[in-house]
C-alpha cells in the first residue's frame, strides 16, 4: 500500500489548505500568514502609523454619508446637495493625481505632505458647522476631497518609506484590519450623535478631530526616527570600542 506521506496528491492538498479548511494556493496561504503577523506591532513607528490610520478611518466616511443630509437641513435642494458628493469625488481624483505626482519628486518630503494634508483635512471637516450655504459647503467638499487624497494615495508609499519594501505586505495587511474596524464604527457614531443632538454638527466635529489627530500624531515620527538612528549609532560605536 502506497504511503500517503509520499503521495503527490496529498502533498498538493496539504499545500493548498489555508486556515486548515479553505483551499487555496501555497502562495496565497503564505501571503495571508504574513499579513496577519502581529510581530510588527512591536515597532513604535508602525504603531503610531496604525493609530493615525485608525483615527483617519473613523472620520473618513462621515462626510460622504452626511454632507448631503446636512445640506438638506440648511434648506438646500436635494439635487444641489447630491452635487456635493460629486464635488468630493472630482476633487479627490485631482488630489490623488497631483499629490501623487508631487510626492514622487525626490526633493519632496512625502511624510510631511501626508501629515499636512491630513491635518488640513481634519480642520476643514471640523469647521463644517460654520458652513451655512451651498457655496461654503462646496468649498469644503473641494478641500476635503483634495486633501483626503493623500490618505488614499500615499499610505502604501509612506509605509515603504518608514518600514521598507520587505515589510509592506505585513504592514499593509494589519493596516487594512485596523481601517476596516474603524470604518465600521465611525459612521454609526456619527448617526448616534445626530440622534442625541438632532444635528449633524457633532458628527462632523468628531470626524474632523479624528482626522486632524491622525495628522498631528504623525509629526512624532521624524523625531523618533532620529532618536532611533542615534541609539543605533551609539550601540554600533559601543560595540566597536568593545571589540577594540
Amino acid at each position: 500500500m502506497q504511503n500517503s506521506a509520499h503521495d503527490p496528491l496529498s502533498a498538493f492538498q496539504e499545500e493548498t489548505k489555508c486556515c486548515g479548511c479553505i483551499t487555496c494556493s501555497k502562495e496565497t496561504r503564505d501571503t495571508f500568514a504574513e499579513m496577519m503577523n502581529f510581530s510588527l506591532l512591536k515597532d513604535v513607528i508602525f504603531v503610531i502609523f496604525s493609530v493615525s490610520n485608525f483615527c483617519t478611518s473613523i472620520g473618513f466616511n462621515v462626510p460622504y454619508l452626511y454632507v448631503a443630509a446636512y445640506a438638506d437641513t440648511l434648506g438646500i435642494s436635494k439635487t444641489d446637495a447630491s452635487y456635493l458628493i460629486a464635488i468630493i469625488g472630482g476633487a479627490n481624483t485631482l488630489g490623488r493625481i497631483i499629490l501623487g505626482y508631487i510626492s514622487d519628486k525626490p526633493w519632496v518630503n512625502r511624510l510631511l505632505v501626508y501629515n499636512v494634508c491630513l491635518t488640513a483635512c481634519g480642520v476643514s471637516t471640523a469647521m463644517v458647522p460654520l458652513c451655512h450655504d451651498y457655496k461654503s459647503l462646496a468649498v469644503y467638499c473641494i478641500a476635503f476631497g483634495f486633501t483626503i487624497g493623500a490618505y488614499v494615495g500615499l499610505t502604501s508609499v509612506i509605509l515603504v518609506d518608514l518600514l521598507g519594501l520587505d515589510k509592506l505586505t505585513n504592514a499593509f495587511g494589519l493596516l487594512l484590519l485596523f481601517q476596516g474596524i474603524a470604518s465600521f464604527i465611525g459612521p454609526p457614531i456619527g448617526g448616534w450623535m445626530y440622534d442625541l443632538t438632532d444635528s449633524y454638527a457633532p458628527a462632523f466635529l468628531m470626524a474632523g478631530l479624528m482626522i486632524a489627530i491622525s495628522g498631528v500624531v504623525m509629526f512624532a515620527i521624524p523625531p523618533l526616527q532620529r532618536l532611533q538612528a542615534r541609539r543605533s549609532e551609539q550601540k554600533h560605536h559601543t560595540e566597536h570600542l568593545a571589540l577594540s
